[in-house]
């Protein structure tokens, strides 16, 4: 019998490893670091390190992010987001264009139904209020009126 085992192999390339930024005894597959870094991070409280602006993995010192915040590689799509609007003005996608639309609905307008009245509906049907939870006087004041409406309702 042969069983289809799926076995998951780890990257061979060494690109595809990082070093955790908070102990460099930490080496973590490039696709996990997000969730090592949320991990680690509250075990490394008196480190003074900050993270990028761009990518919440990038973290430095407050001296190296200065210079790491210049050179960013996601950078340039933080760039191209907040000059979209210089860069091309005419490119309007179809959610952006704004055209009224007619209606001859007033949705401001009250309905021109009554609304629901429980109380009123069970007065005009023939159904069976529950009297629970009255006091007993209440309980049976209803009782008694419940009566006469069948005795009515049976006379016809």
């Amino acid at each position: 019998m042969s069983q289809n085992l799926s076995l998951k192999v780890a990257p061979s390339s060494k690109d595809d490893y990082l070093e955790c930024p908070f102990d460099k005894g930490h080496v973590i597959m490039r696709s996990r670091m997000t969730v090592h870094l949320v991990r680690c991070a509250p075990n490394h409280h008196g480190s003074k390190k900050v993270r990028c602006p761009f990518n919440n993995t990038h973290i430095y010192t407050i001296s190296k992010m200065k210079i790491h915040v210049g050179t960013c590689p996601q950078r340039a799509g933080f760039e191209e987001f907040m000059n979209k609007n210089e860069i091309a003005q005419t490119d309007e996608l179809p959610y952006e264009k704004r055209e009224e639309i007619e209606c001859g609905e007033d949705w401001d307008k009250e309905p021109e139904v009554r609304t629901y009245d429980p109380k009123l509906y069970c007065d005009k049907k023939f159904l069976i209020r529950n009297p629970q939870g009255n006091p007993p006087g209440v309980r049976r004041q209803i009782r008694e009126s419940e009566r006469k409406r069948f005795q009515q309702h049976h006379k016809f």
